[in-house]
């Protein structure tokens, strides 16, 4: 007899129903065009049958009413005259008012007078589910640029998430047959459920009942996995409409589709690499438990990982035993993350971030906003390589290094246009200079596994190959599946660095080799113009009177006339050349004050 499965779209189809009424609204693949309308429709009815047959109404008029053509038309039985009560009439005196007072504005599906209708009764009986049922028509119908609708529906999603466990115990203990009949008018589950074997449900006493249990709880449980994840990434994706974070052109797409598959850009490499955390704990545990019960001597099982808490990656698990004396020479100063979980820099308030960041970089707004839209939503600091480019001058490398300080992680500055070769990556043990890879040499120095490594210069790197080149080195560090797993030849064993965030900035792209272009994500950063000087000016102050030893706060700003002289010869372009005139006007008067 072998083994009963239950197939992974039927399973969440049968959960999905089971699953609040917005999430399900929001999750349903369908929409309009699936079941939701009906279950709302009859929902609504159950409560109030006038509220039922308005909701039918918004189907009857929208796109959803060809996939529902046995349902009856509430509209045409109004003009006929057969009775619909006071409130699907008001409904529907609600719509013809607002078609003819703002016809620009009225949505094809008529769901916003379907809403307020519906909000109305909600407010007056205190009625908690004809909110929901509101909730879930302007999920499916609403536009996403409305951002005070975007707002409730995140409210409604996030308070929803922790129903979720409420339904998974529920089906955990529901009965298989009542399962597959439950609201299945339309035949699918059954039909579905026969044709892999699942039905007739064999009694409790049947020896398959106790597989068929077995089954449909592990299908349940994968099914629940998979919408809980899209449920997190629907609420962030309408948490971001709400405050205008996301793409500006929508299509024909309604709110709840453009915000899922917004939340799971977003959230879809958080996800993989919490997934790749779990199955490397699990790969050490199992590995720990064979070591146990082998006879291993006790030296051999040190080596292996210790428990990581959370916040925590185990970056280096061991040193390679090749070569005592040479091993202990590698790991002189890479003591404290060797074998040692280091811990993750959280991410920070992203909207102080970039505030701080634009009072310093006031031409660079775009830039700032494509760096730090990579970051929302994650739990901790992890950039996608990136690609700094900008014509000599324009505060690149100041611009990263001050990114890193805001995010609270440091930056291991890498000078593409002197690095030795293939030295990037780390070199072998057998020569007397060997180093670790300079990901590892960040973490090491700063303590935290995700760091920012910058390589300055990137299109200045030497080309020619008798050592390795720059760029081949860095391919390594550019996926997080090799990074997770990057075999350092200095230190001979496999590394966790997918972490570690790389950003490069070069004058120009056009002389770096394809395979590491496509591999960065480009970042423009502009020149400052004119009128930036006034915004450059604060920061560049406070920089000069720190090299002079004075406190900012103490130091004498600029004069009107200065900031004319200052003005006049600055039309723009390099700050470097604005620092230059600023420090020659700084001597100037502090010349002119010695003589007084």
């Amino acid at each position: 007899m072998t083994d009963p499965h239950v197939p992974p779209s039927l399973a969440r189809r049968i959960v999905l129903r089971h699953l609040p009424r917005v999430l399900r609204a929001g999750l349903d693949p369908d929409g309009l065009y699936g079941r939701v309308p009906a279950m709302l429709a009859r929902d609504a009815g159950a409560i109030e049958p006038a509220l039922g047959e308005a909701v039918l109404a918004w189907i009857a008029q929208g796109p959803a009413r060809d996939c529902h053509p046995d349902l009856p038309d509430p509209v045409a039985q109004a003009k006929a005259g057969r009775g619909p009560r006071t409130l699907l009439r008001r409904f529907l005196l609600l719509r013809r008012e607002r078609r003819a007072g703002r016809p620009a504005q009225v949505h094809p599906s008529e769901a916003r007078a379907l809403v307020d209708l519906l909000d109305r009764f909600a407010a007056a009986n205190d009625s908690t589910p004809v909110r929901e049922i509101a909730d879930a028509v302007l999920l499916m119908a609403a536009s996403p640029d409305d951002r005070s609708v975007a707002a409730r529906l995140a409210a409604s999603s996030w308070r929803d998430l922790p129903r979720i466990d409420e339904s998974a115990a529920f089906l955990r203990l529901l009965d298989m047959a009542q399962a597959f009949d439950d609201d299945d008018e339309d035949g699918f589950v059954s039909a579905e459920a026969s044709r892999h074997g699942l039905l007739p449900v064999p009694a409790p006493e049947d020896a398959r009942a106790e597989a068929l249990r077995r089954a449909w709880i592990e299908a349940v449980d994968a099914a629940l996995a998979g919408l809980r994840m899209q449920a997190r990434a629907l609420a962030l994706g309408l948490s971001a409409y709400a405050v205008g974070e996301t793409d500006r052109y929508y299509g024909t797409e309604g709110i709840g589709s453009a915000a899922l598959r917004y939340g799971e850009a977003v959230l879809g490499p958080v996800e993989r690499r919490a997934r790749a955390d779990e199955r490397r704990l699990a790969e050490r545990a199992a590995a720990r438990k064979a070591a146990e019960q082998s006879e291993k001597p006790p030296a051999a099982v040190d080596l292996l990982d210790p428990a990581v808490p959370d916040g925590h990656v185990l970056v280096c698990p061991a040193i390679g035993a090749t070569g005592a004396a040479k091993g202990r020479d590698v790991t002189r100063g890479y003591e404290k993350v060797i074998g040692q979980p280091v811990p993750l820099v959280r991410t920070p308030d992203l909207a102080r971030v970039r505030e701080r960041l634009l009072h310093e970089f006031p031409q660079a707004d775009e830039a700032v906003d494509v760096v730090l839209r990579d970051l929302v939503g994650k739990p901790f600091v992890r950039l996608s390589p990136l690609l700094v480019v900008g014509a000599p001058g324009g505060g690149k490398s100041r611009f990263v290094r001050r990114l890193g300080e805001e995010l609270g992680t440091g930056v291991f500055r890498v000078d593409g246009s002197n690095d030795g070769g293939a030295a990037f990556g780390g070199t072998e043990r057998r020569w007397y200079s060997s180093e670790p890879s300079r990901p590892f040499m960040a973490v090491n120095r700063y303590r935290q596994a995700n760091p920012i490594v910058l390589v300055d210069e990137l299109d200045k790197a030497p080309t020619r190959s008798d050592y390795g080149r720059l760029w081949d080195a860095m391919i390594s560090f550019l996926e997080p599946e090799t990074a997770a797993r990057f075999p350092d030849p200095c230190v001979q064993n496999e590394l966790d660095l997918s972490h570690v965030s790389v950003v490069a900035t070069a004058n120009v792209d056009w002389n770096l080799p394809a395979p590491l272009l496509d591999r960065l994500r480009r970042v423009e950063f502009r020149h400052p113009g004119r009128e930036h000087l006034e915004a450059l000016l604060p920061v560049l102050l406070a920089e000069a009177a720190s090299e002079r030893g004075i406190d900012p706060l103490w130091y004498q700003g600029l004069s009107p006339d200065e900031i004319a002289v200052l003005r006049k010869a600055w039309r723009g372009g390099s700050v470097r050349r604005l620092r230059r005139m600023l420090d020659a006007l700084l001597r100037h008067r502090d010349r002119a004050a010695a003589r007084h």
